[in-house]
């Protein structure tokens, strides 16, 4: 389980769209934005913090993985280079049809221990078609300019849309690393 948090005024690589899809609209909405599993559980606004997260990250524990997925990120200068190996089990066939994408969130490990890491670099790439089954390798590369190579963070995420455009988006796998 990976806490991070993201500019909402400055989204990056599409997540505050994942968010208002597993919103939904019309509606108004309240800072703080909170999303599990690519939107398939929001939260907004004032909440009893303690018992809607704890829900939702648990409900989110209980759910299998619908893909297996290994990552290997490098550092070549100022990009992070990322290798995924992608297993596909989620009973469906991956592709652009269903928005299926790899998305790497990079951010530093903050200094003080008790704040949520903020997410200041990101980027998105296609899964291209995928058959459930079937395994993929992909390779992208995200410009993390002068992030402190000792503190700089990844969490490369496989999310799709399980039902098609206008339904929210969910995680088939996540990946976490130094």
């Amino acid at each position: 389980m990976l806490f991070i948090e993201q500019d909402v005024d400055a989204p990056l690589a599409g997540r505050v769209d994942r968010w208002f899809d597993g919103y939904g609209l019309p509606g108004t909405v309240y800072l703080p934005l909170v999303m599990v599993d690519s939107g398939d559980r929001v939260s907004s606004g004032s909440e009893n913090f303690i018992h809607v997260y704890s829900r939702m990250v648990d409900d989110s524990l209980r759910r299998p993985a619908l893909a297996q997925m290994s990552v290997v990120g490098n550092r070549v200068g100022n990009l992070l280079e990322f290798s995924v190996r992608l297993t596909n089990t989620s009973g469906v066939t991956l592709s652009a049809a269903n928005n299926a994408t790899l998305t790497a969130l990079i951010y530093e490990e903050p200094v003080n221990q008790s704040s949520v890491p903020l997410v200041t670099k990101a980027d998105t790439s296609p899964i291209t078609t995928l058959a459930d089954g079937a395994s993929g390798d992909y390779t992208f590369e995200v410009g993390v300019g002068n992030l402190d190579p000792a503190r700089t963070r990844w969490v490369v995420i496989a999310d799709y849309r399980p039902a098609g455009n206008g339904s929210p988006y969910d995680t088939l796998q996540a990946v976490s690393g130094p």
